[in-house]
């Protein structure tokens, strides 16, 4: 059976056309991780999943709740035969068919005449969360939506309610969304080591600690929420998607879900009306296009909806072009509303300067430049970069040496790990930092790790990083805004201190405003002494390769900056690094960065942690509690914590976190080194 499920149904809602695409017989290059373990692992999703249980049930195991069976029929056959029991009945992973449509609910209660279904995610919920929303301006102004950043979810579960009341029309069906609740403190300590991970290949099991019942777990920090207003209002309201409905008018919510299901049944493709910087998530796209075995979804959505031609397609389009500074503008959506699906199309009519902001005096890099270099060089195939030498001359000339690199890495985990602490606390539990020196020389000055299963790390990591900044000459150097956002909300931890938890509080915090900028919620304001610089800006301001392709993170900057510089192509193929000349603190062997048999990347020097799809997803998508975090280390740091391996597996794991972020911070010193050696600093 053909069934449309709740995932096919999502997928459909963000795009009609993957519904098509996604069906497996169809050949369609898919880069979306096959294996959802490091993606729901790094988000806490098992964890949740498995602590919510006890909303429903005192003691899952020993209760027998949880139907573990991916065969459609069986799991139907299995559902039926625990309600039969009668009374109060629950169950995880409940399934339910109506027509062509299948649905298994995260958790299922049932007494009497009343279903109450539990959708459960591994996302936070603080008071000033509401999933309908009143506009007061744009283009929905004086209407009621759902908030976007609900939408996906809201739609997930109306999707089950429907299905599950249309299989049970005798019943009243409540639904009811379950979110880490960011108000709670937990009232035991290691809660999250309650729960393990067992992964056995495809399969994933979730240990539970012997003899756990929910008295056990004192409060458990979930929000149960009942939504059935937002299903009412999805029922009643037209349905937001992409999709030309072929009897006129909108799309409502049974006839778009019926539409979907025969379309799918018959496996024909449905086309979606709009391409847009959506497309730019597509998981549909073959890179090698047009060759290789898997079919391209991307550049047939392109061929067919924008009419580009086979020489077009393999031009740059404008999902390439950057996007940033324009606040919430689009310029991406606003190109190909106007027809513009070329990068050489576009012009400057689409991303003005403004009046009150005049052209940029020499090679000087705005917004508007920087897009215009892009359209302009990609139009020529010029790869050669773009530098702003009397800019970077001043800016070398402002910020004095010796030079500080420095790169944190984070998580936020939705179980917390200690008592008193609540859901996607921050947690700091690594940095790198490399030095320069005037002259250029250059080592790897210290780091800090702490993975240690249930450690609350982040006194200790201020601690270390105090020792090493604190009232230190010259500039701190970091990339983009993380390390600034995360000393702001270990700032904020502090405050809720005592000198009885914390003695040196007080020099915690004076060492946290001497080094960072204050967020506009903080209720305390400073001016750092010695603030940390950013690197990102510095690269917006004063440098553009075509290499990077429109975007400005460090990964692909490094390779853009390496392959503009023969200076570091001719050094880093050397093996110099991790030996007098520049010393490091975990490379024991001489280590050469830049390999032509690696793509000249140095990240693709390190051995892979996890599959390299699934931390592109990750960086892709970005993790919904984290700010700009690493997508390896975050889901290493999650493995560490809720997964049994042995010594030599963790040991492993350490390396790893401790080789990426020493290679974070070096390739700050490369794109340094790379401007200071082009303007001759050295």
């Amino acid at each position: 059976m053909a069934y449309l499920t709740k995932s096919r149904f999502k997928t459909a809602l963000n795009c009609p056309t993957k519904l098509y695409y996604g069906t497996k017989g169809n050949n369609y290059q898919d880069n979306k991780a096959e294996d959802p373990f490091m993606m729901a692992l790094a988000e806490g999703g098992y964890q949740v999943g498995e602590l919510a249980k006890f909303l429903i049930s005192d003691n899952p195991v020993k209760e027998g709740i949880s139907i573990n069976e991916l065969d459609y029929d069986i799991s139907l056959a299995k559902t039926a035969e625990k309600r039969k029991i009668g009374g109060k009945v629950a169950i995880a992973e409940a399934a339910f068919k109506y027509k062509d449509l299948f649905v298994r609910t995260d958790l299922f209660l049932e007494e009497r005449d009343v279903i109450k279904l539990y959708e459960v995610k591994a996302k936070s919920w603080d008071p000033s969360v509401s999933f309908l929303k009143n506009n007061n301006r744009g283009k929905n102004k004086g209407r009621i939506t759902i908030d976007g950043e609900w939408k996906e979810y809201m739609y997930d579960i109306a999707f089950q309610k429907y299905v599950v009341q249309k299989s049970n029309p005798n019943k009243t069906v409540i639904a009811y969304i379950v979110l880490a609740d960011k108000t709670k403190a937990a009232t035991i300590d290691g809660l999250n080591q309650i729960f393990k991970i067992k992964r056995d290949n495809s399969k994933i099991d979730i240990t539970i600690k012997d003899g756990i019942t929910k008295n056990d777990l004192g409060e458990i920090p979930l929000k149960e929420i009942n939504v059935d207003d937002v299903c009412d209002w999805i029922y009643s309201n037209p349905v937001e998607v992409d999709l030309e409905n072929p009897n006129g008018g909108e799309w409502f919510f049974e006839d778009f879900v019926n539409y979907l299901s025969s379309k799918y049944t018959l496996n024909e493709r449905i086309w979606s009306t709009t391409l847009g910087s959506k497309c730019k998530k597509c998981q549909f796209v073959n890179k090698d296009y047009p060759s290789g075995d898997k079919k391209s979804g991307l550049h047939e959505c392109w061929k067919h909806i924008a009419k580009l031609n086979e020489s077009e397609l393999l031009k740059p389009l404008v999902l390439e072009l950057w996007g940033g500074k324009v606040g919430s503008k689009s310029i991406i959506n606003e190109a190909c509303a106007s027809g513009k699906y070329l990068l050489n199309q576009v012009d400057e009519s689409f991303f003005p300067r403004g009046e009150d902001k005049p052209e940029p005096i020499g090679d000087a890099i705005d917004p508007a430049r920087r897009r215009l270099l892009q359209i302009e060089k990609s139009k020529t195939n010029d790869y050669n970069p773009h530098l702003d030498r009397e800019g970077l001359i001043e800016l070398f000339d402002s910020l004095p040496s010796p030079y500080h690199f420095i790169d944190f890495e984070t998580s936020m985990v939705a179980l917390p790990f200690h008592i008193d602490r609540v859901p996607y606390e921050a947690i700091a539990f690594q940095y790198s930092y490399h030095m320069m020196d005037a002259s250029g020389n250059i080592k790897h000055q210290s780091q800090y790790l702490n993975f240690d299963k249930g450690a609350f790390p982040n006194y200790d990591f201020l601690r270390a990083l105090r020792n090493d900044l604190s009232g230190v000459p010259g500039t701190i150097f970091r990339y983009h805004k993380h390390e600034n956002s995360y000393l702001n909300l270990l700032y904020k931890q502090l405050m809720t201190e005592t000198e009885q938890t914390v003695p040196d509080k007080d020099d915690l915090m004076s060492f946290i405003r001497e080094i960072s900028t204050p967020s506009k919620d903080m209720p305390d304001k400073w001016v750092p002494e010695n603030n940390m610089q950013d690197l990102w800006d510095f690269v917006i301001q004063y440098f553009y390769s075509l290499h990077a392709k429109g975007s400005n993170s460090i990964k692909d900057i490094l390779p853009a900056v390496i392959k503009s510089s023969p200076y570091l192509r001719e050094k880093y193929s050397q093996p110099i690094y991790a030996t007098n000349v520049i010393p490091s603190l975990n490379f024991n062997e001489p280590h050469v960065w830049i390999d032509e048999t690696k793509g000249s990347n140095p990240y693709k020097t390190l051995p892979e942690l996890f599959d390299e799809k699934v931390i592109e997803e990750l960086e892709l998508e970005g993790n919904l509690e984290n700010l700009d975090n690493g997508g390896a280390a975050m889901a290493a740091y999650a493995y560490l914590q809720f997964t049994d391996m042995s010594d030599k597996e963790r040991e492993f794991y350490r390396d790893g976190l401790l080789r990426y972020c020493e290679l974070d911070t070096m390739a700050m010193v490369m794109i340094w080194e790379y401007w200071g050696k082009e303007i001759g600093r050295w």
